[in-house]
């Protein structure tokens, strides 16, 4: 046996993994929380809405998702609400998670906002609104959960969602697909501080996923403009449980030799072809 295969990582007997979900109430953010369940950890599932964490805890609290309950398994799931555009209240927030865990072991922030609009109409308060949901936010609360008593003694990883709006032409989404560039310049940068400390941060560049945010803008579009973004994902659009699946792998002792990387999930859009290639 090596001395890797005979150190045990898993938390001691008695104790829990806890994971912070930030954004779980709709999209990858929920189910996210639902997988975690599934699959053991407890989860602290924060949202500005009360309403969508209040449904999530009837779920699993009958059983729809997470494994039967039983005496140590009830409350696995604690939602916190938290306004994550209001930074200066971070700090109070973070304190309210670590009392209620004792320190995560990993974070994925999938908090975010967006607006189609033209780059001549996109005026500072929006960026600033935009910014501070998407970008400041998830600084501020790795800065936070980065210190002493905030995250586990072992370590703990992080995990941020960027957009292919950062790496290609998107009508209005000049300042989204800034905000989400700016989560991945900093990853490179914070994880090679963060890896002294046993934390690991890595990111997701996500194609189009069919959330609620990305369908109000998908709903508007004309039937022949949806057949066109269709034949841009060949294997078609993306689910929020594609996007979970990998996001609980890299929250996972299974990544543990990951860090500070940026990873795309978008369907095949990125090599995909034209029919006129393909002639």
């Amino acid at each position: 046996m090596t001395a890797r295969e005979g150190q045990k990582r898993e938390c001691p007997e008695g104790e829990r993994r806890w994971m912070l979900v930030a954004g779980a109430s709709q999209g990858i953010g929920r189910a996210t929380v639902r997988l975690l369940l599934k699959e053991g950890y407890s989860v602290v599932a924060s949202a500005r809405g009360v309403e969508p964490l209040e449904e999530l805890a009837r779920e699993y609290a009958g059983g729809k998702v997470g494994p039967e309950l039983g005496p140590a398994h009830k409350d696995r799931l604690k939602i916190l609400p938290c306004d994550f555009a209001q930074i200066e209240k971070l700090q109070d927030y973070v304190s309210n998670v670590a009392d209620l865990t004792g320190g995560i072991s990993g974070m994925l922030y999938a908090a975010g906002m967006q607006k189609t609009l033209p780059l001549t109409q996109s005026k500072f308060p929006l960026a600033e609104e935009i910014f501070r949901v998407n970008t400041f936010a998830a600084f501020e609360l790795i800065r936070l959960f980065a210190k002493k008593g905030a995250y586990r003694p072992e370590g703990a990883s992080f995990v941020l969602l960027s957009s292919m709006a950062a790496h290609e032409g998107a009508l209005g989404k000049a300042l989204y697909g800034a905000a989400k560039g700016a989560l991945e310049g900093f990853i490179p940068a914070a994880s090679a501080e963060l890896v002294m400390k046993k934390i690991r941060m890595n990111g997701l560049v996500l194609g189009v996923v069919q959330t609620g945010m990305s369908m109000q803008f998908i709903e508007k579009m004309s039937e022949d403009q949806k057949k066109a973004l269709q034949a841009e994902y060949p294997l078609g659009l993306g689910e929020p449980e594609d996007a979970a699946q990998f996001v609980a792998y890299l929250l996972s002792e299974k990544a543990r030799w990951i860090t500070g990387q940026t990873f795309t999930l978008d369907g095949g859009h990125s090599v995909r072809t034209t029919y006129s290639e393909r002639m």
